[in-house]
């Protein structure tokens, strides 16, 4: 055997050294790797590398080699195993796409690729008998060393990566690779004038209908998504029922192709959803809703629609509606849901108001008919929940008119509109003014004095409360300590604290900024909350200790309305109560009334200080003082007065009292 037969052999191991080295790469790689596309590709790519090796390369060594199945086996091995190398290194260029170490197997790659464009060149130099020792061929070989050797030198630990980046955009084009292939192909085709059938047309024949084949499965499922995109655009994801955008669609057709035929939204809120999401979690709330969704559906016929168009918000719309049918339609859903939803462990009560408008009596557009089924629906919660409610002209005017006020309140600070008034606290026992209240008033220029009643739940509705809360606490400190330099008597003022602003995280920092900034001694500092804030006794605690810390005082409004219990009154640091005006109003001339003696036992003997609110009458004060209450408020002392008016008030004493007409 020359050295020429021994140099092939080597080299010949040596690439199925090469071949095992690079499959258990890809063995290594190909862990959770799926991607049919690059499988396509590749599958193209070696069908178009494979008919070109065969119509140059191999078929004339087979036509050459006669019928010697040695030299045949011999002259092919080579290229065979080229080929085996070339479609292993097609799938590893794939799999490092997003390989931590890209740039080092891509010089791996380039490499062997390098070696196999040599070892194709070199097999159709010597068929033509052109090859040559020092022939350029042979710097391909070289390169190709060089490429695989940098590898191995940047594969060492510690040495990282060459520093150069493949961007990504060379990535992308890898899609063309089969349109390449055919177009390659389809060139060496026409080049060749051979059109019968051999290894390049029986490619290119191959390749283009895979990519055919391709293309009719691509075009299969954009059909199939976009129907899946369809649906997902016009149904909600969680029940299955259409959602907004669909009812948008939908209403407006109805409405535009049947003008005047009446046509009924009943919007549907559930009342206890937001407690059921924040207590059980947002899974359970979801199953409340999925339930939902199934008893709306129950009562559904083929001449109502059903969505759901946001959270808890559903709507049923009615065509060719009579109000009788959605009375009706209505009290089954009210029937339905007086029975439980059961979520796992839990049995989940819920229930529906209901919001009713129809065109064209309420309106000729969508727009028209959500806002005003939205305004019955809200009048249906402010009037206990679980019922059903029409929209009419009234509900319209206060509708407009709760908007105005949320948009004007926005301003009313900004604007200088809202002021304090401030109500005496009096000692029932010789009519010395103790300290006041301070109570919210708004002037607006065109609405007039707006009623605390009214836009005090809309400001804690919006959570503009914090913000005005927090300048009420503010002008009250800076007016007591203004008539304290001004020297009219120290007194305590009182002012009115949120549940909202109470459970501020800046609650506690604001009452600080707010007391350093007007500089008044917290000593004739009192803050009233309501029961309903102490529900939650361990951050109660906090708040209340850290605001006992500073010396201010703490008053519980309203006692006996909400939802108090001896428990937390031991447990909270209170200075006093207030007796809400409903039970002093309850007083009459002779008897004492059992709730208020309640109250003002149960203050007395746990220490607290006692205020009676809305005193407006002697035989009040006498029965008052007879059961040990030592102070109260109302008008049989004054009326909420302004600034200037209490400022004469207190100076006008010695004082006493007038009747129910005010000082």
């Amino acid at each position: 055997m020359d050295s020429t037969n021994v140099s092939y052999v080597i080299w010949l191991v040596a690439y199925f050294f090469f071949l095992a080295a690079l499959i258990s790469k890809i063995r290594e790689l190909s862990s959770g790797f799926s991607g049919q596309s690059f499988i396509f590709n590749i599958t193209v790519f070696m069908i178009t590398v494979g008919a070109i090796s065969f119509h140059y390369l191999i078929q004339p060594v087979l036509e050459l080699s006669g019928e010697s199945w040695l030299v045949t086996l011999t002259t092919l091995i080579y290229p065979v195993v080229d080929l085996t190398i070339l479609f292993v290194l097609t799938i590893l260029y794939y799999l490092i796409q997003k390989h931590k170490q890209q740039e080092i197997l891509l010089l791996c790659l380039t490499g062997f690729s390098l070696q196999i464009a040599a070892d194709f060149i070199f097999a159709y130099l010597s068929f033509e008998e052109t090859y040559r020792v020092g022939h350029s061929v042979d710097l391909i070989w070289m390169l190709a060393t060089l490429f695989i050797g940098f590898a191995a030198y940047y594969a060492k630990p510690g040495m990282g990566s060459p520093g150069w980046l493949v961007k990504d955009s060379v990535r992308d084009k890898v899609a063309l690779f089969p349109y390449v292939s055919i177009l390659t192909l389809f060139v060496l085709v026409i080049y060749s004038n051979q059109w019968e059938l051999n290894a390049l047309t029986a490619g290119l024949s191959a390749a283009f209908l895979l990519v055919l084949g391709n293309q009719l499965q691509v075009l299969r499922k954009n059909q199939q998504l976009v129907g899946q995109y369809r649906h997902l655009a016009y149904h909600d994801p969680l029940t299955g029922l259409r959602n907004r955008g669909s009812f948008v669609k939908e209403v407006r057709r109805l409405l535009n192709d049947y003008p005047s035929s009446k046509t009924a939204l009943l919007l549907i809120d559930l009342d206890q959803f937001k407690v059921v999401n924040d207590t059980l979690g947002h899974h359970s709330g979801d199953q409340v809703l999925i339930g939902t969704a199934r008893r709306l559906e129950s009562v559904i016929d083929k001449k109502m629609l059903l969505f759901r168009l946001s959270g808890d918000e559903f709507t049923i719309v009615i065509t060719n509606a009579t109000n009788e049918k959605c009375v009706e339609v209505a009290e089954k859903l009210l029937d339905l849901f007086q029975e439980s939803l059961s979520i796992g462990e839990y049995e989940v009560n819920v229930t529906p108001s209901i919001g009713i408008s129809t065109s064209p009596a309420h309106g000729r557009t969508l727009e028209e008919l959500m806002k005003n089924a939205d305004a019955a629906m809200y009048l249906s919660k402010e009037n206990g929940k679980n019922d059903y409610k029409f929209f009419n002209a009234e509900l319209s005017r206060i509708k407009a008119r709760k908007m105005t006020i949320e948009t004007e309140l926005k301003k009313a600070i900004q604007k200088n509109q809202l002021q304090l008034h401030y109500q005496p606290k009096v000692n029932l026992y010789n009519n010395e003014v103790i300290g006041m209240e301070a109570l919210l008033r708004w002037n607006h220029p065109e609405l007039g004095s707006v009623s605390p009643a009214e836009f005090i739940p809309v400001a804690e509705e919006t959570g503009q409360i914090v913000s005005i809360g927090e300048w009420a606490l503010r002008e009250a400190c800076r007016q007591n300590k203004q008539w304290q330099q001004m020297g009219l008597p120290s007194l305590t003022v009182s002012v009115n604290v949120s549940v909202l602003q109470f459970k501020n995280h800046k609650f506690l920092d604001s009452v600080r900024k707010i007391v350093d900034e007007t500089t008044l001694d917290t000593e004739y500092l009192e803050l009233e909350i309501t029961e309903s804030i102490l529900q939650n006794i361990k951050e109660s605690q906090e708040i209340l200790g850290a605001l006992r810390e500073m010396g201010i005082k703490i008053s519980i409004d309203d006692f006996g309305t909400g939802y108090s219990s001896l428990h937390m009154l031991q447990k909270l640091p209170i200075d006093t109560l207030k007796i809400d005006k409903v039970f002093v109003d309850e007083l009459d001339a002779d008897v004492m009334d059992p709730m208020v003696k309640t109250i003002i036992d149960l203050g007395l003997n746990l220490n607290l200080t006692i205020v009676a609110e809305g005193v407006e009458y002697e035989n009040q004060r006498k029965l008052l003082v007879e059961q040990g209450c030592t102070i109260g408020q109302g008008y049989f002392f004054s009326k909420p007065i302004a600034p200037a008016e209490f400022e004469a008030f207190i100076q006008s004493r010695p004082w006493e009292g007038k009747g129910s007409t005010g000082f």
